[in-house]
């Protein structure tokens, strides 16, 4: 059997640009962004406008936000991957959002 997991939804054609989404308990503000560099950021913010996050890279496979945890980030562990197509390996303009999104896991 396979089991369902929940992803937020991404659209690089708009970068950059932000959103509110609730995660369990709590709503943040991400802001989506995709530089000169050719790879995409995210700012987190909670839901006072705060910002917890600027500039978090989005890397394939990586979890985001680890490097700053604590009680004000999102419960469930975000990870950029293509779970639909194996040979994928990297985040690029083409494929975020559509093969690669950011998958939600329970800690």
């Amino acid at each position: 059997m396979t089991q369902k997991v929940d992803y937020i939804p991404i659209d690089p054609k708009l970068c950059p640009y932000n959103f509110s989404i609730r995660l369990t308990d709590r709503t943040y503000r991400f802001t989506v962004k995709y530089n000169t560099l050719g790879f995409f950021t995210l700012d987190l913010q909670d839901s006072m406008g705060n910002y917890l996050i600027i500039g978090e890279p989005v890397l394939y496979g990586e979890q985001l936000f680890t490097s700053h945890e604590n009680e004000k980030f999102p419960l469930p562990a975000i990870f950029p991957l293509a779970l639909t197509d194996p040979s994928v390996d990297k985040i690029t303009f083409d494929n975020f959002g559509r093969d690669v999104k950011l998958y939600l896991y329970p800690r």
